[in-house]
């Protein structure tokens, strides 16, 4: 296919920008990741379901970044050729798993807020994993049939942006799979995070007489910040939705098009890996230099898993060799 020379000059400022969203979507998201998997703060449950959909922005940002902004740069026309077009079903694999992951959350929160006695019970290590587990492989089966020729979601160079086909399989699985199924999943969280808040404020009401231990109110505390963690995350995807089904349409230029639906796109990715920075100041003072210095210290001074700081014939302290159980009673 041609293009004319201010085609392809207004395509490479757009993977320009794509390119530099992407990578600051992939070190936030890179952080988050590895802070998860070091921090207890979270717990078992609700720190799965973060790790899930942190993931899931970390891959819609990789594939933007490094594989449909450098494709543009290198061979447009890739993007017409098969392998080319399967960027835009594993964008919407990604997708699907982060909705589904905030869906997940809210549930939590949901079940934590309404259900505190057995939330314990309900969410446990097994069904958390079952959870998670059947989100990504729904998530894999929701985009099988993008590998058919007839269903395309496909980049396009002089709009700077994934469309669907035109066909009637594309039209079909565009509105009902993707549109469609996107607006049940941001309801239904929407939904299950008012009856979050409602719960919260009758139960603030209830307790503002009752005396509440030190370790209590802490709970209550971790919860509630949990419950806006997850809130503004799930304002950030219905915004993203709005502005990529419905804004874009109210302009013609390329460039505003351009601004509310792919840099949306990889905008609402960044910003909920920010989301969980800014909420958790165990997220935001991780850092992974000092936790591998840190590694090497630990390895060379303890032995046999004693704590270095335990003089001999000293025994550690509680609070060094028992686990904090109101972590998991948050899950």
């Amino acid at each position: 296919m041609e293009y004319t020379a201010e085609q392809l000059h207004d395509s490479k400022i757009a993977s320009i920008v794509i390119m530099i969203l992407g990578s600051v979507g992939i070190v936030v998201n890179l952080h988050v990741i590895l802070a998860l998997r070091r921090t207890k703060t979270f717990g078992y449950t609700f720190g799965r379901i973060c790790m899930s959909h942190t993931v899931a922005n970390f891959g819609n940002a990789f594939v933007f970044t490094c594989y449909v902004a450098p494709i543009t740069l290198i061979n447009p026309d890739f993007h017409r050729h098969y392998l080319g077009i399967r960027a835009g079903q594993v964008l919407i694999l990604f997708w699907n798993a982060s909705v589904l992951s905030h869906f997940l959350t809210a549930l939590n929160r949901w079940v934590v807020m309404h259900f505190p006695l057995k939330v314990d019970h309900i969410f446990t290590r097994r069904v958390t994993d079952i959870l998670v587990t059947f989100l990504w492989i729904f998530s894999i089966c929701q985009v099988i049939p993008y590998f058919s020729t007839e269903c395309l979601f496909d980049y396009h160079i002089d709009t700077f942006t994934f469309t669907f086909g035109s066909s009637p399989c594309s039209i079909v699985v565009g509105t009902y799979t993707d549109y469609y199924f996107s607006i049940v999943m941001i309801c239904s969280i929407a939904s299950l995070d008012f009856m979050t808040f409602i719960k919260i404020r009758i139960m603030h009401n209830k307790t503002k007489k009752a005396a509440l231990t030190n370790d209590m109110q802490r709970r209550r505390r971790k919860e509630i910040k949990f419950f806006f963690q997850a809130v503004c995350q799930g304002v950030a995807f219905m915004t993203e939705l709005v502005s990529f089904f419905y804004i874009c349409l109210q302009f013609e230029n390329k460039w505003i098009r351009f601004c509310f639906t792919t840099c949306a796109w990889l905008f609402v990715h960044m910003v909920d890996g920010l989301i969980v920075i800014g909420f958790n100041k165990e997220v935001r003072s991780y850092r992974v230099f000092n936790m591998l210095s840190s590694s090497t210290l630990h390895g060379s001074s303890n032995c046999g898993g004693v704590n270095s700081n335990t003089q001999p014939g000293q025994v550690a302290s509680v609070s060094e060799t028992v686990p904090n159980t109101l972590v998991q009673h948050v899950d």
